[in-house]
């Protein structure tokens, strides 16, 4: 049986522009505020968390507490779905490392799936793909114990 969560943390508002009132605005991927959208699905042993967006230094705190929140439910396999992640922050990346070092602590594993572009740039040069199992398809990330 499923079960699924979503969190989405919203850029703060922005005033009336004067011209008229119409924001032209950037694609998502270029917004300097942007916005991470994480949903939560329960499977077997463990759960599958999509995390869609900008993980940065105001929206990393959010995946770190849904993160948190599964290992305080005893679900300590975490496999990260990174196929609309956008774009990945220094922040975003300490939220990786706090979350794989706590999933194994409790004999659990943080693996990472279906990274792309910029975020999958920044996993090779900043070399924690060789920290963190990376999968190319969530049935990889899952069959791995």
């Amino acid at each position: 049986m499923l079960a699924g969560n979503s969190t989405k943390i919203l850029p703060a508002a922005r005033p009336m522009p004067p011209n008229g009132g119409v924001h032209l605005d950037t694609p998502p991927s270029m917004n300097d505020s942007g916005s991470v959208n994480i949903e939560s699905t329960r499977t077997g042993p463990g759960v599958i968390l999509k995390v869609a967006g900008r993980m940065d230094a105001e929206s990393a705190p959010a995946f770190e507490d849904a993160c948190k929140s599964w290992v305080d439910q005893g679900v300590y396999r975490l496999v990260i779905d990174m196929s609309e992640l956008a774009y990945v922050s220094s922040m975003g990346l300490r939220s990786f490392i706090v979350v794989g070092k706590l999933a194994q602590a409790k004999g659990g594993g943080l693996r990472l799936c279906r990274l792309a572009g910029l975020v999958k740039q920044v996993f090779e040069i900043t070399r924690l793909n060789s920290i963190f199992p990376i999968h190319d398809s969530i049935e990889s990330a899952l069959a791995t114990e």
